[in-house]
């Protein structure tokens, strides 16, 4: 069940088709991505377009407040460090249980395909291996050493490796199909993106009729030196310019913590 869901909404980055639709032999990835996905459980993978190209005219670098989450040192003391700051209120009263709840019953029962894009450590995608609610469960972020983490936590926390799709991918070149997911959390995440427009768009596509998109990131007045940080009103922009009807598109703040809930 697992490798069928796979291959259904598992696409190459840079030619968007999938392990049914892709040629036997690839000339763009000399069959680098066919390769990739039969890792999965076992291992995570590399999906991003710099790895799936070979290095050829890709430039596998990110703007700073990308690049910070790859250092091992940032990677270790992410879960071990923020959770408790979270919880005294800067990320939703309660923190990440609270945000967890509010997406859950955003989401509803009986998922099918669910990304959790730019996981970090996974926190989110542990927590719903363990709810057991889903068809299938992808955890996806840029930092290879988040990812690592992930995998340890996964072991600390009792979920399989078949519970779990993890890759390595590139917001600005998702390595997903068209209409392929059911729905999508992106967790504190878009103020660190190189492109936050860009990437509610590709999550757009990826999403199926009715697929859901939870994301919450951080707001002004905070200063966008490092990240980038957006107003109620640009998180709402954002939404409806990547596709979402305006009608399905809603943003709730607190403090400097913002909410993005769309339906496609």
């Amino acid at each position: 069940m697992m490798m069928s869901c796979l291959q259904e909404a598992i696409a190459c980055p840079v030619c968007q088709k999938t392990l049914t639709t892709a040629p036997p032999d690839c000339n763009q990835c000399q069959n680098y991505f066919r390769q990739e996905v039969t890792k999965i459980p076992l291992s995570l993978v590399d999906l991003t377009p710099a790895k799936v190209k070979g290095g050829v005219d890709v430039v596998d670098s990110q703007p700073l407040r990308t690049e910070l989450f790859r250092l091992p040192i940032i990677s270790f003391l992410y879960e071990r460090i923020l959770p408790p700051i979270w919880a005294m209120g800067l990320r939703n009263q309660g923190g990440i249980d609270t945000e967890f709840q509010q997406c859950i019953e955003f989401f509803g029962q009986n998922l099918g395909t669910v990304a959790d894009i730019s996981c970090g450590t996974g926190i989110f995608a542990r927590r719903l291996a363990l709810l057991q609610q889903c068809q299938q469960i992808i955890a996806l972020d840029y930092s290879e050493t988040m990812l690592g983490q992930l995998q340890q936590q996964m072991q600390r926390d009792g979920v399989l490796p078949s519970q779990i799709a993890i890759i390595r991918g590139d917001i600005t070149a998702l390595p997903f199909a068209p209409n392929s997911l059911d729905a999508v959390y992106s967790g504190a995440a878009m103020h660190c993106w190189p492109d936050a427009t860009a990437g509610i768009r590709n999550i757009y596509q990826a999403l199926g009729s009715g697929g859901k998109l939870f994301a919450t990131t951080f707001l002004q007045p905070l200063p966008s030196i490092v990240f980038r940080f957006f107003t109620a009103d640009e998180l709402q922009q954002i939404a409806i310019a990547a596709g979402f009807h305006p009608d399905c598109v809603q943003v709730e703040t607190r403090g400097v913590y913002g909410t993005l809930k769309c339906i496609k």
